[in-house]
């Protein structure tokens, strides 16, 4: 094999045309590959990060709606307990009401039935001295 000027001339010529496409072509190629891939990995980390707070979100609002839930729940159950409570009392204060109504129409009817006795007695008495009378005029 011979070397000669035409083959150093071509390693020559190969290795300038190797630097300049170097330079003018895969260079700029290269460094729209990096762009590329640091906007998809910047763009997937930013997604990630927003899934992430997605995912918190909604965990929270899943916490919260259980809370209202259990609050709601709770402020029912003491609306009820309240309402029952009041209830009875309600219901204590007209029965015993009623019983002291009862105990003095009783007591009424009592001293009525003791005077209307007495006045019958009275009537009895009247009676039998003007039986007493009569039989003995």
């Amino acid at each position: 094999m011979e070397f000669n000027a035409t083959f150093i001339l071509c390693a020559v010529s190969f290795v300038l045309f190797t630097a300049i496409m170097n330079k003018i072509f895969y260079k700029p190629i290269e460094n729209i590959i990096y762009e590329r891939k640091k906007f998809i990995n910047d763009n997937l980390s930013d997604a990630k990060k927003f899934d992430e707070q997605a995912e918190s979100l909604i965990k929270d609002k899943e916490e919260k709606l259980n809370k209202s839930a259990l609050d709601a729940k709770q402020l029912i159950n003491d609306r009820v307990n309240d309402a029952n409570l009041k209830s009875k009392d309600i219901t204590l204060k007209a029965k015993q009401k009623s019983q002291t109504d009862i105990d003095n129409a009783k007591l009424e009817l009592l001293d009525e039935a003791r005077k209307e006795s007495d006045e019958i007695n009275l009537k009895v008495d009247e009676l039998a001295d003007i039986i007493i009378q009569k039989v003995v005029s």
